[in-house]
C-alpha cells in the first residue's frame, strides 16, 4: 500500500529530500530523547493540571469584570491620504496579485509541482505562513483578503444585497467550505497538482463574488467565507491588534482614529460571542483537522491503512480517519459541555449554550499544535520561494537571479524541533485554560462552581495534551536504552571523572 504523506506538497516541492527528510516535519533525524516519552508526555499533562490549580486560585482572587488589560502602542489616522490607508492598499494589491498568479501560474505553467510556483503559494506561503503571522502578529487577512478587495473594485460592495441571509443557514457554509479545503490538503491526490489547484481558487473565487453580490459583502464574509472566520479566529489569539474608534473616545471617532493595541494573548477572544452551533462544529472541525494532520505520519496510521486493502490510495481511509476524529472531538467537547452544567448545578443551561460559551477557548491549543506540527516545514520548505520567485512559471526565466537557490534543509534539526513543539503544546493548552477560566468568571453565578464546572473540560484539556504530544513525538524522536556496560560492572555512584569521561564521549547524552 502505497504510503500518503501528512503533507503532500513536500514530496512535490523539493523531490531530492524525500531520502533524507522526515515528511512531517522536514528534519532528517530523530531527536535521541535522554528520558523516556512517556515522561514528557505525563509531565506535560501535569503541567496542564497543575496550571488549573493555579488557575482556581486566581478565581477566587480576581475581580469578576473579565476583561484583559492592553497598552496602547499608536493611534493612527484612517482618512483618505493617511499613511494606515495607503498602508491598506498595498495589501489589497498584493492579494489580489497573488491570487491571479497562483491561477496563472497553475493553468499555464510547467505542471511539475516543483517547479511551479503555485503549490508552494498555497500551502506553504498562505495555509501556513499566512496562518501563523495571523495567530502570532496581527491579523491582516481582512486588508489582504482577495475576494473582498474584487468585490468593493467592482461596485458589489456598494451594492445592496439582492436576497436576505437564511437565518438557518448560519456558518454552516464556511464549515463545509473548510471541510472540503482541508480534505484536498490531506486526502485528494491532487493536492500538489498545480492546474487542479489553480481550477478550484478559480472557482472558489467565482462563487464568493456570487455569494457577496446576492446576500452582501459582509453578510457573506461573517458566514459563509471560510477563510475570513478562520483568520479571524487566529487573530484574536494575536497580541497585536488595531481598534476601531467605536471603542474610544467621541473625539477620536470624529477624526477615523484607530489604535494599534498590545494585549495579552488570546485576549480578542474572550470579546467574540458565538451565536449557532455552526461555530462549534467549525471550531472543533479547526482543531481535528491539524491532530488528523500529524496523524497520517505516524506508524499508528499506517497501520490504519492495512484494514483497507481496496483502498491503494489511501483516500476513504483518511477520509473516514479524517470525519470519524472530527466526530469524536465534537462528541468528546458536547460531552464535557453536559458534564460542566450537572457540575455546576445548572441543570437549566442548556449543553448547546455551554458549549457556545467555551469553545473560542479552544482556539489556542489548535494554534499550540499548529506550531508544533508546522515549524520545521515552514522554514526549510518557504525557502522554495526563492527560487519560484525568479522563475514562477517553471518555464527557464531567472528575473531576480535566484532561480538556482537550493533550500538549505538543516537549518533545523529535530532537537529543536523537538523542544520547540513540546513547548508550543503545553502552552497552548495553558493559556486555554487561562481563557476557560476568564469566561467561567463571567458566566457562572458563584466562583466557588466557576471552578467546580471547569474540571470536565480540564480533564479533557489534559487528555488532548497527551494524545497530541503522543503522535508529534512518532515520527520526530525515539528512545534509546543505554547500554548496561557504559555504567560498569556495579552501580556504585560514578566519580566525577567518569562523568567527565561520559559527557565527552557519547554523543546521546548531549541531550540533557
Amino acid at each position: 500500500m502505497r504510503r500518503r504523506s501528512a503533507w503532500p506538497t513536500v514530496l512535490a516541492i523539493v523531490p531530492a529530500m524525500v531520502a533524507t527528510q522526515t515528511l512531517a516535519h522536514g528534519t532528517g533525524d530523530r531527536y535521541d530523547l535522554p528520558l523516556p516519552l512517556s515522561y514528557y508526555v505525563v509531565g506535560s499533562a501535569l503541567i496542564v493540571a497543575l496550571s488549573f490549580a493555579v488557575m482556581a486560585i486566581f478565581v477566587y482572587r480576581a475581580p469578576r469584570s473579565g476583561r484583559y488589560p492592553y497598552l496602547e502602542l499608536l493611534h493612527l489616522r484612517d482618512g483618505r491620504g493617511s499613511p494606515l490607508c495607503a498602508l491598506k492598499g498595498v495589501l489589497h494589491i498584493i492579494g489580489v496579485l497573488v491570487l491571479a498568479g497562483t491561477i496563472t501560474a497553475g493553468l499555464f505553467g510547467n505542471q511539475h509541482p516543483a517547479k511551479n510556483l503555485a503549490p508552494t503559494l498555497i500551502w506553504v506561503a498562505w495555509w501556513v505562513g499566512l496562518a501563523l503571522f495571523v495567530a502570532l502578529v496581527a491579523n491582516v487577512w481582512p486588508a489582504l483578503n482577495p475576494w473582498n478587495t474584487l468585490s468593493r473594485w467592482s461596485g458589489w460592495g456598494a451594492s445592496p444585497a439582492l436576497s436576505a441571509y437564511p437565518r438557518g443557514l448560519a456558518e454552516w457554509p464556511a464549515v463545509c467550505a473548510l471541510f472540503g479545503f482541508v480534505w484536498i490538503e490531506l486526502v485528494s491526490p491532487y493536492a500538489a497538482n498545480p492546474r487542479v489547484l489553480a481550477f478550484l481558487a478559480l472557482a472558489y473565487t467565482v462563487v464568493t463574488m456570487v455569494a457577496m453580490r446576492i446576500y452582501g459583502r459582509e453578510v457573506w464574509l461573517s458566514h459563509g467565507e471560510a477563510f475570513t472566520f478562520l483568520f479571524g479566529l487566529l487573530g484574536g489569539f494575536a497580541p497585536l491588534a488595531l481598534l476601531s474608534a467605536s471603542q474610544f473616545t467621541t473625539v477620536r471617532k470624529a477624526y477615523r482614529i484607530r489604535t494599534l493595541v498590545l494585549r495579552p494573548p488570546g485576549a480578542g477572544l474572550l470579546g467574540k460571542e458565538l451565536a449557532s452551533d455552526a461555530v462549534v462544529a467549525f471550531l472543533l472541525l479547526m482543531l481535528s483537522a491539524v491532530l488528523f494532520d500529524g496523524l497520517l505520519g505516524t506508524a499508528f496510521w499506517r497501520a490504519i491503512e492495512k484494514w483497507f486493502p481496496g483502498d491503494p490510495e489511501g483516500i476513504i481511509a483518511a477520509t473516514s480517519g479524517l470525519v470519524g476524529i472530527w466526530l469524536v472531538f465534537l462528541a468528546a467537547y458536547l460531552g464535557a459541555c453536559g458534564a460542566m452544567t450537572v457540575m455546576t448545578g445548572g441543570g437549566h443551561t442548556p449543553i448547546s449554550i455551554q458549549s457556545h460559551r467555551y469553545a473560542l477557548s479552544l482556539v489556542p491549543i489548535a494554534i499550540g499544535y499548529a506550531i508544533a506540527h508546522n515549524f520545521s516545514y515552514l522554514l526549510v520548505q518557504s525557502q522554495s520561494l526563492v527560487a519560484l520567485a525568479s522563475d514562477p512559471l517553471g518555464v527557464g526565466w531567472n528575473l531576480f537571479g535566484t532561480s538556482g537557490y537550493e533550500p538549505n534543509v538543516d537549518l533545523v534539526d529535530a532537537r529543536t524541533t523537538w523542544r520547540i513543539a513540546i513547548t508550543a503544546i503545553v502552552v497552548g493548552h495553558v493559556v486555554s485554560l487561562v481563557l476557560a477560566h476568564h469566561i467561567a468568571l463571567r458566566t457562572e453565578s458563584t466562583r466557588y462552581s466557576a471552578v467546580r464546572g471547569l474540571v470536565p473540560l480540564t480533564l479533557l484539556m489534559v487528555a488532548y495534551t497527551a494524545v497530541s504530544l503522543s503522535i508529534i513525538a512518532d515520527p520526530l524522536v525515539r528512545f534509546r536504552v543505554p547500554d548496561p556496560d557504559y555504567s560498569g560492572p556495579s552501580y556504585r555512584p560514578m566519580q566525577p571523572s567518569q562523568f567527565v569521561y561520559l559527557r565527552t564521549s557519547f554523543a546521546p547524552v548531549e541531550g540533557f
